[in-house]
């Protein structure tokens, strides 16, 4: 059995709720910690599928982040082969940015709980089974504009591009759908700065943000089942 390759940038970013499913649903992965010292294979194919997670760095800080180099050579792989991929914020927008896409600066960062949603394609449909909208986590100072053969699948107010799909398998998400409470608290704990302008809006107080965590993060889950239990219909782990 192929595992799934999952690659954590940062310490405070870990798999969460993602690699809880996998878990739970008894499917095979390996996790790459770069923060704890693991170097990422030399190659995806050993891999049934290429989950990428979320970190501060920016999608093109390949100088400060060497690991970034080999990240998107596993990336463009992966899209040669058609091994999917599953991108979460940071990921995502190194998805799209392997793609032929760019990742720009957000012109309004979003922390919080923000509505997002589905577009009425049959793609996004396919995505999101329907459920729109939905509330899911953001933390966020940039974006990207989709690739040229990408489908766009869901977008926020102050984020047009939010999800989007490539050639059926691929996955880019803006949103952290793998984020629980433990994880979002341990942002607001160690990360206040980003919350300093906080004005209920694009940017959240952390006590909203706090007391949001529990009004949404069941629906989130499950909007998170609905997206990974998509996307592992291509995965060919068995």
């Amino acid at each position: 059995m192929k595992p799934i390759l999952v690659l954590q940038h940062a310490h405070y970013d870990w798999p969460g709720y993602f690699t809880d499913c996998l878990t739970n649903w008894e499917i095979p992965y390996t996790l790459v910690n770069i923060d704890a010292g693991d170097v990422l294979p030399d190659s995806i194919t050993d891999f049934s599928g290429f989950a990428v997670m979320g970190g501060a760095m920016s999608a093109g800080d390949i100088q400060t982040h060497p690991h970034l180099t080999a990240t998107y050579a596993l990336l463009r792989e992966a899209l040669q082969h058609n091994i999917p991929i599953i991108g979460h914020c940071l990921g995502g927008q190194m998805l799209a940015r392997a793609a032929g896409g760019i990742v720009i600066p957000a012109p309004s960062p979003e922390i919080g709980w923000h509505q997002i949603n589905p577009l009425h394609t049959a793609a996004a449909y396919d995505w999101f089974g329907g459920l729109n909208p939905v509330t899911l986590f953001e933390w966020h100072n940039e974006t990207y504009l989709p690739p040229p053969r990408a489908e766009l699948l869901a977008g926020s107010f102050y984020c047009l591009n939010q999800a989007f799909a490539i050639d059926g398998i691929h996955l880019g998400m803006q949103f952290h759908v793998e984020a629980l409470p433990e994880k979002i608290n341990h942002w607001l704990d160690t990360s206040r700065e980003d919350i300093a302008n906080a004005n209920d809006q694009n940017i959240h107080s952390e006590e909203r943000i706090r007391k949001e965590n529990w009004l949404y993060t069941e629906a989130a889950q499950a909007v998170a089942r609905q997206l990974y239990t998509r996307w592992l219909k291509n995965v060919e782990y068995k």
